[in-house]
């Protein structure tokens, strides 16, 4: 667990958060089951399988070839070296012509990539194990801003301010200048000297035509 979640992080987590990090490390775990390096022979199972179906590739020593196939999947599972024969055999891997036999970078490329989504699921894993404590304590955040929310003191005050604000954009409605208070207003309306309104009827062709 601890490769996972540091102890002293674990003992912090809420029960729920243990619970998830428990099955992250048993999923994790299982994962590391499949991955185990397969034997020298489970690789020459594959490859006998194969040879029986494939020609050769031009000018092959097999000893050689025996070789580099164990050296190319020493490091592979048994299951994915066999599925990787499987999908060789069954014409499942693209570029391939099902003529010759694959190269031994050929066929350990198939059985990585087979490999793969099971690699993907384990770095996810342990990214969420890893951020489990962030995880919590944002919970735990959330959690106080919601019981502060629920205050009788704090919704009344919260209430009190929203009606100041409200009344505040009522008041100001009525003022033309935003800023101004009452008084300056008034002043300012004092100031302004009425439009005289001058009609220009007298002006037009028409009335002037009719003097």
């Amino acid at each position: 667990m601890h490769d996972l979640v540091a102890k002293d992080d674990f003992d912090k987590l809420p029960e729920k958060y243990r619970d998830r990090a428990r099955a992250i490390k048993a999923r994790v775990a299982e994962i590391d089951g499949l991955m185990v390096p397969c034997q020298p022979q489970d690789v020459r199972a594959s490859v006998v399988r194969m040879a029986g179906q494939f020609r050769d590739q031009p000018d092959i020593d097999h000893a050689d070839m025996a070789g580099e196939f164990l050296a190319a999947c020493r490091d592979l599972p048994a299951w994915a070296i066999c599925e990787a024969a499987s999908d060789f055999l069954a014409g499942r891997v693209d570029n391939h012509t099902g003529q010759f036999m694959p190269t031994c970078a050929e066929f350990a490329k198939r059985a990585r990539a087979i490999m793969m989504p099971f690699l993907s699921e384990r770095a996810a894993l342990r990214t969420e194990a890893s951020k489990l404590i962030e995880r919590a304590t944002d919970d735990h955040k959330r959690h106080l801003v919601e019981m502060e929310r629920q205050d009788p003191g704090v919704r009344s005050r919260v209430a009190a301010l929203a009606e100041a604000v409200t009344a505040g954009a009522a008041k100001r409605q009525g003022l033309p200048h935003l800023g101004l208070n009452e008084a300056e207003q008034k002043r300012i309306d004092a100031l302004k000297r009425p439009r005289q309104e001058i009609s220009k009827l007298e002006q037009t062709k028409i009335v002037k035509g009719r003097s």
